[in-house]
């Protein structure tokens, strides 16, 4: 399909000097039917890490303006962030996501793999329908992987509390305060939200690049601005729910262990949102 993916595989292409279509057959698993192709696996994962880094101080601003109480620029965002410690401050958080991208990344483009040659196998063989549903599978395949992720990650992007020296402390501070299951705070928001999410990206890369190519343009500007357009496709398709997901996952984390109410649920933080924003 070229030389690259949408999101997570556009980053790879530029980032190295190779791609799923230029990796040596040997690297993949197996070459029919409905199993997991190496070559997937292996390319999301590297597409993973090098996203979620470069990603990462932007996501840091992004989830300060999705949890604070009171309204604020981004630029008025991004002080208050340096002013904590610098740039090290938008690094906050980084460490667990950026393994956990890679394995997330390698699930989706295994499962996307998977699903797509599963479909055609029963005679969906292209278009949009096929990468709409494939991409909601390797969406909701991810997941699992992400909820437990996210909340440690907001609760270190947003706090500066004593204590929290790493990701490990964040979540034995959630398990004690909210047991295991605190982990999969906001679960709901970001299952739905993955889901379509996926769905939009691969569904609209695949016909960005299609219509590119038809202007007469090459791969590489196919490939860039598919991944463009799968972006934004991502990101407006399912924003509302990850504001929704980093809401409760904030709540969950910060409130006090000797707390006697639960936080609320995602009816509560979406008209909570209505009321202040």
């Amino acid at each position: 399909r070229g030389h690259g993916w949408p999101g997570g595989g556009l980053r790879l292409c530029i980032a190295v000097p190779w791609c799923k279509s230029c990796l040596p057959h040997s690297v993949a698993t197996c070459a029919a039917g409905a199993d997991m192709d190496g070559r997937d696996i292996f390319a999301g994962a590297a597409a993973g890490a090098v996203g979620q880094t470069v990603g990462h101080p932007l996501d840091t601003v992004k989830v300060r303006m999705q949890t604070q109480a009171r309204k604020s620029s981004s630029w008025r965002c991004v002080l208050h962030v340096a002013s904590e410690g610098g740039a090290r401050a938008f690094l906050r958080g980084l460490s667990v996501p950026l393994v956990s991208k890679s394995f997330e990344q390698s699930i989706a483009f295994g499962v996307r793999g998977m699903a797509e040659r599963g479909l055609a196998a029963v005679g969906l063989h292209g278009g949009q329908l096929r990468s709409g549903l494939s991409g909601a599978a390797a969406g909701a395949a991810t997941a699992v992987v992400l909820t437990p992720v996210y909340l440690v990650k907001v609760q270190l992007q947003v706090t500066t509390r004593e204590g929290l020296t790493g990701p490990f402390a964040a979540a034995c501070q959630t398990i004690a305060s909210r047991g295991l299951f605190g982990l999969y705070a906001g679960a709901t928001p970001i299952l739905v939200g993955t889901t379509i999410g996926y769905t939009f990206r691969f569904a609209s890369y695949d016909h960005a690049v299609a219509t590119v190519r038809q202007w007469g343009a090459g791969d590489a500007t196919a490939v860039v601005l598919g991944g463009g357009v799968a972006g934004m496709a991502t990101w407006a398709s399912h924003y509302p729910l990850d504001l929704l997901s980093a809401r409760m996952q904030v709540a969950a984390a910060v409130a006090p262990s000797n707390t006697a109410t639960e936080p609320q649920g995602l009816l509560g933080h979406f008209r909570e949102v209505l009321q202040h924003h």
